[in-house]
C-alpha cells in the first residue's frame, strides 16, 4: 500500500500547541503517512500562498487534516492570518463538492458555553474527529488513520441473499424478537435483572411455540415435506435461542436460570403428546415438535459440555422433569430420556428412498448443525454420546420409564480418530475430577466398570448401522483417563 500524502493545516496558537501538532504529524508518519507540514516542508524564501494552496492544487495530496483549536477558529471565521488564508483556501474546496472526504477536522478544544468543541464556521454539520477528551487519544488517532487510509472499523456489508422464511407464504413467527433483545442487552450490560429478562424470553417462547404445530395429521401423503419444512423454518429461532444460553453461560448466569430452563422443557414437551391420538395411524402427528424438542435438548447439553457446565448437564440427567398433564402417579415426572425420539415420519420416508440412509434422522441433522453458530456436528455426537452413557451407567433411574437414549447422531462418530473433548482432556485427573460429576462417578473406576458393562452386552447395546459401529474404547480413552496430573 503506498503512503498517503496528507497536509495539515492549523493556527500557531502557541508553542504547546505547535508542539501537539508536531507530535501529532510525527506519529502519523512513523504509522507510513507522508506528511505535508509547513515546519519540515516551508522553507525561508519559499512561497507562502503557494505552500497553502497546494492543499487543493496538488493531486498527490490525497488528505487535508484541519487541526481546529479556538484561536484557529477564530483566524478562520475572521479570515486573518494562515488560518484565515487556508480558510478561503479550504473553504471554496468544500463548497465546490468536488471532494469533501479529503478534509476532515481534528477539534481539540471544548467551547465552554456551547458544550462543543471549536470548528470554523464554514465546516458546518460535517463530521468531525473529537480529540477534545485526551483519555481518548489512542481511538480518536485510531478514527483518524482508519480516514487517511479510506479503512473504516465498520464496512457495509455486501447484501446477502433474502431468508427463506422470510419469503414463505404463511411466515411462522414466535414473537420473541423483543424479549429476545431485551434479555441480550440485559446480560452483557451485566443488569441486576438480567434474569427475569431471560426467564421472560423462555416463558414467551414456550408459550408461543404452538404457532410451530402442524395440521392434525390425516394421512402420509406429503406429511414428510411438512415436517421438513416446518424445521426448517424453526431453525432461525433455534439460534436465537442458542444465542442467549451462550450469552447466558458467558455471563455466569446459567445457575440462576437453571430451574427456568427445566421449565422451559417441560413446557414445550407438551406439543409432543397432549394432541396426538393413541391409535397407531398417528403416530406421526407430532414429528416436527418431538424433533424440535429433542435437537433443543441435545444442543443445551452440547453447549453445555462445550463450556464445561458439568454440573449443570448432571442436574439434567439426574433430575426429573414435572407433568402437569399426568393422569396417574407414575406419570407425574419423567427423566430426560422422554426428550430423545424416533420419528416415525422419517423412518417411512427412508424406506420409501431407492437408496435409503443408514439413518435419516442422524442424516438431517448433520445437515442443520452447518447452520449452527456455536456448535458442530462433533459437540452433538458428544453429548449424545455423553446421554447415552448416562442411561446405561444409570438403569435404576429407567425402571419405571419406557423410554430410552438411544444415539442416533454416533452414526458420525462412527468413524473417528480421536476421543470426545471431555475424554480427551480427562487424561488429566484435575480435569476428571471435574467432569465425572456428570454422570455421578467417584473414580476412574466406574468409568471402567461402565465401559466393562458395555462390552459384555455390546451386541444388545452398541449402536450398530448395518457396518458402522462407533469405537467405545476410543471415544472414551478410557485406557487413558486421569493418568496425568
Amino acid at each position: 500500500m503506498n503512503s498517503p500524502k496528507v497536509f495539515i493545516s492549523y493556527s500557531w496558537s502557541s508553542p504547546e500547541h505547535e508542539q501537539r501538532v508536531l507530535d501529532i504529524a510525527t506519529e502519523l508518519a512513523e504509522n507510513g503517512v507522508d506528511v505535508i507540514l509547513d515546519k519540515w516542508d516551508l522553507k525561508e524564501g519559499d512561497d507562502a500562498d503557494a505552500f497553502m494552496e497546494q492543499m487543493v492544487a496538488n493531486p498527490e495530496i490525497q488528505k487535508v487534516l484541519i487541526i481546529c483549536d479556538k484561536k484557529y477558529s477564530e483566524k478562520s471565521d475572521k479570515r486573518t492570518g494562515g488560518a484565515g488564508t487556508e480558510a478561503q483556501i479550504i473553504s471554496r474546496k468544500i463548497y465546490e463538492q468536488t471532494d469533501e472526504g479529503k478534509f476532515v477536522v481534528a477539534a481539540f478544544e471544548m467551547n465552554e458555553e456551547t458544550g462543543k468543541p471549536y470548528l470554523p464556521t464554514y465546516y458546518g454539520s460535517r463530521k468531525y474527529i473529537d480529540f477534545t477528551d485526551s483519555n481518548k487519544y489512542a481511538t480518536k488517532f485510531e478514527e483518524l488513520i482508519r480516514w487517511i487510509f479510506n479503512k473504516p472499523l465498520y464496512v457495509k456489508p455486501q447484501l446477502g441473499r433474502v431468508p427463506d422464511y422470510i419469503l414463505s407464504e404463511e411466515k411462522k413467527s414466535l414473537g420473541t424478537t423483543a424479549t429476545y433483545r431485551r434479555a441480550k442487552s440485559f446480560i452483557l450490560e451485566g443488569r441486576s435483572n438480567a434474569s427475569g429478562a431471560v426467564r421472560e424470553y423462555l416463558s414467551r417462547f414456550s408459550s408461543n411455540l404452538s404457532a410451530f404445530q402442524l395440521p392434525s395429521y390425516k394421512n402420509g401423503e406429503n406429511f414428510y415435506n411438512q415436517v421438513i419444512d416446518n424445521i426448517n423454518e424453526f431453525a432461525p429461532y433455534r439460534e436465537e435461542w442458542l444465542d442467549i444460553l451462550h450469552s447466558v453461560c458467558n455471563n455466569g448466569l446459567l445457575v440462576d436460570v437453571m430451574n427456568d430452563y427445566i421449565r422451559f422443557f417441560e413446557d414445550i414437551h407438551q406439543y409432543t403428546f397432549h394432541r396426538t391420538a393413541i391409535s397407531h395411524p398417528y403416530q406421526q402427528e407430532e414429528d416436527n415438535m418431538k424433533f424440535i424438542e429433542y435437537e433443543l435438548m441435545l444442543c443445551f447439553v452440547a453447549l453445555l459440555l462445550r463450556k464445561e457446565c458439568f454440573k449443570e448437564v448432571s442436574i439434567i440427567l439426574e433430575g426429573t422433569f414435572y407433568n402437569k398433564y399426568s393422569s396417574s402417579e407414575n406419570e407425574a415426572t419423567y427423566n430426560y430420556c422422554v426428550f430423545n425420539h424416533y420419528l416415525y415420519s422419517l423412518h417411512n420416508q427412508n424406506k420409501r428412498r431407492s437408496n435409503p440412509y443408514y439413518s435419516l434422522q442422524a442424516k438431517i441433522f448433520y445437515d442443520r448443525m452447518a447452520s449452527c453458530t456455536y456448535l458442530d456436528i462433533t459437540d452433538i455426537c458428544q453429548a449424545d454420546f455423553v446421554c447415552w452413557l448416562y442411561y446405561l451407567g444409570h438403569p435404576e433411574n429407567n425402571i419405571l420409564s419406557v423410554h430410552r437414549w438411544y444415539p442416533h447422531n454416533l452414526l458420525y462418530a462412527c468413524n473417528m480418530r480421536r476421543p470426545f473433548e471431555i475424554f480427551a482432556r480427562a487424561e488429566s485427573l484435575r480435569y476428571l475430577d471435574s467432569m465425572k460429576v456428570v454422570f455421578d462417578y467417584n473414580t476412574k473406576d466406574d468409568f471402567i466398570k461402565l465401559y466393562n458393562s458395555i462390552m459384555e452386552n455390546r451386541d444388545s447395546i452398541i449402536p450398530r448401522w448395518e457396518f458402522e459401529t462407533p469405537n467405545i474404547k476410543l471415544l472414551m480413552n478410557i485406557d487413558r483417563l486421569g493418568t496425568r496430573k
